[in-house]
């Protein structure tokens, strides 16, 4: 399974407050196991690493959490566009297929679902507006409906 995670899975699953904390500390361990023994590749965009870093120095700054928990032993693979014909192949794709709806929820989004679009993966996510692009580009899932192993 290829699966794209989106920085919400990461977030919630260090501050147990986050609807979906259960399911994203559920779903990082299953995965690790199912990274370790090849049965799944995790990917995500650089952001991925920003977005994370970012809520756990805050959580760690105010005594509520420790910063590097989120992505401790889990292997992610950066994935990034190799030049700007390839984002405006993929903007393309994306505007025809949302047929005329608004397709940009924002940049960040965009990332996510371009990453996934990109190696063939999913998204996994808390995000509603993200869950919205479902089969648009990619298919795009919570935590609790990956199915491992």
């Amino acid at each position: 399974m290829r699966l794209v995670l989106d920085s919400s899975v990461l977030i919630a699953a260090v501050k147990p407050s986050e609807p979906g904390h259960a399911a994203s500390v559920d779903l990082l361990s299953r995965l690790r196991c199912a990274i370790a023994s090849s049965e799944a590749t995790a990917f995500a965009p650089p952001e991925l690493w920003l977005e994370v870093h970012v809520v756990e120095q805050r959580l760690a700054a105010s005594g509520r959490g420790v910063a590097g928990v989120a992505m401790s032993g889990l292997r992610v693979e950066l994935v990034a566009p190799a030049d700007l014909d390839e984002l405006t192949a993929f903007l393309a794709l994306l505007t025809r297929r949302m047929r005329g709806r608004r397709p940009f929820a924002n940049a960040t989004d965009l990332a996510y679902l371009w990453a996934a679009s990109s190696v063939d993966a999913t998204v996994v996510t808390l995000d509603e507006g993200l869950l919205r692009y479902h089969g648009v580009v990619c298919d795009v899932t919570r935590p609790g409906h990956v199915r491992l192993g």
